[in-house]
């Protein structure tokens, strides 16, 4: 029970990038609108987009760490993150704190995906693909993020001109394509894999660098009892996060947010806050990701 009490404070998506502070509801990511339809008019923003963070240099793999914050209804904790991801869709999370040390490691293809949380005892849990389709396993390196969008595994779509914090942004919005289906119930499912990966992406009007991304975190499924108990999925509502990508500085050609900063509402009054400072980026190292086998629902 330790362990799990422990998963739940520390599992990627509330641990990597989410901490909680009531205080803090005022800054909780805005409702997601109704979900665009596919359009040519995001692939010209988001090829900018790349060649502003990549100067048409691809990047294959990036490896980051960095101080670790993480505030919740039990306190403040600091620690070290490490976090690495590929362009094939692949990414692990390692997470430092006075309690132990924890990883995630996760995979996606089109229409599946597969996550193995380990806790400080040093046990994998397997949590199956509607936990862990969401955000994408690069979520911290938007390069790659926007990169999937040129796979026929994507759609996307030009959402529209809009503020943010003050600030001009291009809204594009892009998600991956569910498993093959047919039949009356291909609209649903399509609708349904959407609204569960959808990343909308915030670029900056004048530099097209990404300043925030939107995503949905799904809960668990609560049907599976060999599935571990996940930070708030474990209800079964999804819930939307804001990741902010700041303090922008060229670390081998290609300009990096040090700072990531992170919203998750968890109730009307209660907000998961995170802050990541970054102290080492490293590209193209050919790192491999020692992944669990693909499988799909």
């Amino acid at each position: 029970m330790r362990t799990l009490r422990l998963l739940r404070l520390v599992s990627i998506f509330c641990v990597a990038c989410l901490s909680a502070s009531a205080q803090q509801a005022a800054s909780s990511p805005p409702a997601r609108p109704a979900l665009p339809q596919p359009n040519a008019q995001a692939a010209p923003l988001i090829q900018q987009s790349l060649a502003a963070l990549t100067g048409g240099s691809p990047i294959t793999d990036v490896t980051m760490t960095g101080a670790y914050t993480i505030t919740d209804a039990s306190g403040t904790r600091n620690g070290t993150i490490t976090m690495i991801a590929t362009a094939t869709g692949q990414g692990q999370l390692t997470i430092t704190l006075p309690s132990g040390t924890y990883s995630e490691v996760r995979s996606i293809s089109r229409g599946s995906a597969i996550m193995t949380l380990t806790g400080s005892d040093g046990l994998p849990h397997t949590i199956t693909t509607q936990a862990a389709v969401s955000p994408n396993p690069g979520w911290f390196c938007p390069a790659l993020v926007l990169a999937s969008a040129s796979s026929s595994d994507y759609l996307s779509s030009y959402v529209g001109q809009e503020t943010l914090n003050g600030e001009g942004v291009q809204h594009v919005a892009l998600w991956w394509l569910p498993g093959t289906s047919s039949g009356s119930s291909a609209t649903s499912v399509a609708q349904a894999w959407q609204q569960a990966t959808q990343h909308d992406i915030y670029l900056d009007a004048s530099s097209f660098l990404p300043v925030a991304m939107n995503y949905t975190l799904q809960p668990y499924n609560p049907n599976s009892p060999n599935e571990p108990l996940v930070p708030y999925r474990g209800n079964s509502v999804s819930r939307l996060a804001q990741v902010q990508f700041s303090n922008y500085e060229a670390v081998q050609g290609h300009p990096v947010a040090l700072h990531i900063h992170s919203t998750m509402s968890i109730s009307p009054i209660l907000t998961l806050v995170t802050d990541i400072q970054l102290s080492s980026v490293a590209f193209n190292t050919g790192v491999t990701i020692n992944v669990p086998s693909l499988t799909a629902n």
